[in-house]
C-alpha cells in the first residue's frame, strides 16, 4: 500500500491540481499565498488588496539542501620549534530533503506607498533666546544631554557654538487607490519549498521547515519586482499533511493557524 507521501507526490506533481490547492477557485482574498508572500518577502511599503492568481512554472521533486557546517581547530607543536596553526574547515553537511520544490509566480493587486516629497523648505535658528524656547523649536531633541556633551551652560554659548537649521518638510499625498488600476496589479516570483509530513506531527513538521529555512541561509532572494521592498527569504515553506488523520480534537484549520503565525504555509490533502 502506498504511503501518504507517495500519493501526494503523484497529485502534486501536477501543476493544475498543486495551484488549485495553493489559491482554491474563487479564493481572491488568497491566505496561504499571503503566508507565502509575508515569508519572502518585506511588503511593509505596500497592502496587498486582493490576490488574482497562482500559477505553477515549475516542479521538482525530492531535492536535495546542503546545508553548511563548519570545523574549526588547531594545531601545534614544540619540536624542533613552537608553532601553532589554526584551522577553520566548511563543508557540506547532511543533505535536508525538500519533497516538492515548486517555481510559482502570484498576481497581487497591491496599493503601494510611493512616498515621495512634495516640498522641502530649510532655514536657519539663531534668534532663541531661552532654553525653553529652543526645546519647543527641536521637540526631538535632548538638550540637556547636549549641553553636558559640549559643556555648554548658558542660551548664549548655545547659540554661538553652532549653526542650527530647521527644516519643514511635507510629503506628497497619494492619490486615492483604484484596484482596477492595472498599474496596481503585480506579479511576484515565489519559491516554496515543501516537506510533506508522513505520519503527521505538528512539531515535526515545523521541525523540517526550520531544517530548510537553515540550509539555504546564505541563499539572497531578489526584491519583489515593482513594489518597494526587499528579499526575506530565498524560499517560502510549506508542510503538506493528511487532514483527515489529525486527531485528538485537532482541526486541519488549527494547525494551518499555527503555521502561519510562524511564517509556513500548512496545506492539508485528504488521505485519498
Amino acid at each position: 500500500m502506498a504511503a501518504f507521501r507517495d500519493r501526494t507526490l503523484l497529485r502534486l506533481s501536477d501543476p493544475a491540481v498543486l495551484g488549485e490547492l495553493l489559491l482554491p477557485p474563487g479564493d481572491t482574498d488568497g491566505a496561504g499565498v499571503r503566508t507565502m508572500l509575508a515569508a519572502t518577502y518585506d511588503l511593509s511599503a505596500a497592502r496587498v488588496d486582493r490576490v488574482t492568481g497562482a500559477r505553477v512554472q515549475a516542479i521538482a521533486l525530492q531535492r536535495p539542501l546542503y546545508p553548511a557546517g563548519r570545523v574549526e581547530g588547531g594545531w601545534s607543536q614544540t619540536v624542533p620549534a613552537y608553532t601553532r596553526t589554526d584551522v577553520a574547515l566548511t563543508m557540506p553537511g547532511a543533505p535536508v530533503w525538500v519533497d516538492l520544490l515548486v517555481q510559482l509566480t502570484v498576481t497581487v493587486v497591491t496599493e503601494v506607498d510611493t512616498g515621495g516629497v512634495e516640498s522641502v523648505l530649510a532655514r536657519g535658528f539663531d534668534e532663541f533666546t531661552t532654553f525653553d524656547e529652543f526645546r519647543a523649536r527641536f521637540a526631538f531633541f535632548d538638550l540637556d544631554a547636549f549641553l553636558t556633551e559640549h559643556h555648554l551652560s548658558t542660551v548664549e554659548e548655545l547659540r554661538d557654538a553652532f549653526d542650527y537649521v530647521v527644516a519643514d518638510i511635507r510629503l506628497r499625498a497619494p492619490g486615492p487607490f483604484d484596484p482596477d488600476d492595472p498599474a496596481n496589479t503585480h506579479i511576484l516570483p515565489v519559491t516554496l519549498a515543501a516537506v510533506v509530513a508522513d505520519p503527521f506531527d505538528v512539531t515535526e513538521g515545523l521541525r523540517a521547515t526550520r531544517l530548510v529555512r537553515d540550509a539555504v541561509k546564505g541563499l539572497v532572494g531578489a526584491a519583489p519586482p515593482g513594489i518597494p521592498g526587499e528579499s526575506l527569504e530565498p524560499y517560502a515553506t510549506a508542510v503538506v499533511f493528511d487532514g483527515t488523520a489529525l486527531g485528538d480534537g485537532l482541526t486541519a484549520a488549527d494547525v494551518q493557524r499555527l503555521y502561519a503565525a510562524e511564517g509556513v504555509l500548512g496545506l492539508a490533502l485528504t488521505a485519498n
